[in-house]
Order: C-alpha cells, then sequence, then structure tokens
C-alpha cells in the first residue's frame, strides 16, 4: 500500500472514531491533492457547535519528528479562522492506536519556514486526546476552575 493510501486510511480511522463519539465528522474530498488552493482541512469535526479543524499526520516511529509545510498550517489556520474553529494537527504513531492532538502554539518553526511536531515531546507534554476533544466540545470545566476565581 502506497503512503498515500494509507494517510488516507488513517484520516478514515480517526474519523470513524471521532463520529463513535458523537461527533459530526466531515473528510475533505481529495485531501492533499490537487485542491491546494482551497483552504479546508484534512478532516472537520464538530460537536455541540464546537468546530475543530484536523490536519492528520502519521508516523511509525516517536524517535522521528513530524515536519509540516507551512501552507498546509496557513491553510488550518484560515479555515479555523473562517470558521471560528480550534485547529489542531492530528497525529497517530501507528501501531499504537493512540491519536494525539497538537494545538498549534506547541508546532515548532524550523529553519525551513516550516513547522514540526517533536514526538520526544509526546511523553512530557500534555498533548490532548479523544477524551480532552470532548470535554471542550462539551464546554465541561475542572472543578478546580471554580475555586481559582
Amino acid at each position: 500500500m502506497s503512503n498515500r493510501r494509507r494517510g488516507f486510511a488513517q484520516e478514515r480511522d480517526l474519523a470513524k472514531k471521532l463520529w463513535d463519539k458523537g461527533f459530526a465528522v466531515m473528510r475533505a474530498p481529495a485531501s492533499g491533492s490537487k485542491a491546494k488552493r482551497l483552504l479546508y482541512p484534512d478532516l472537520v469535526a464538530i460537536k455541540n457547535g464546537v468546530v475543530f479543524a484536523f490536519e492528520v499526520k502519521t508516523t511509525r516511529s516517536r524517535k522521528r519528528d513530524i515536519y509540516i509545510p507551512r501552507q498546509q498550517v496557513d491553510k488550518l489556520v484560515e479555515f479555523s479562522r473562517r470558521s471560528g474553529g480550534m485547529p489542531f494537527i492530528a497525529v497517530k504513531i501507528v501501531g499504537e492506536g493512540d491519536w494525539f492532538f497538537i494545538p498549534l502554539r506547541d508546532l515548532q518553526e524550523t529553519g525551513s519556514g516550516g513547522y514540526k511536531v517533536p514526538l520526544s515531546r509526546l511523553e512530557t507534554h500534555s498533548f490532548l486526546k479523544m477524551d480532552n476533544l470532548l470535554t471542550l466540545a462539551l464546554g465541561v470545566r475542572p472543578l478546580r476552575e471554580y475555586f481559582e476565581k
């Protein structure tokens, strides 16, 4: 199977997991193909009126960072601005099953003008998981936040 087909399979996997959690999900048609001028992400998920936009990335190893071209991040930012959504890079380490959702503020800029997801930070950084997205969509706040005010 080609890398492109594997990538589509992973996008469908994430779409199904989000759907099973109650999100309305749409996968961009032919994401990554001839639609480069259009400003839409790989996946859009909506729950309770909260919009999430995802650029989907996969890797086979936690030891290799994931590099993302600036234009992909720019498209994600513009779509999110227009939709009022929250942009994330969705990362799956193939063979492990879990998805990680990285807010754009946690990307590191590269010398070439693109971005990277430092996978070495997966264990030490608080990247979001599926349950965290549900919490955001439902507007649930931890009890301690009520006492901090």
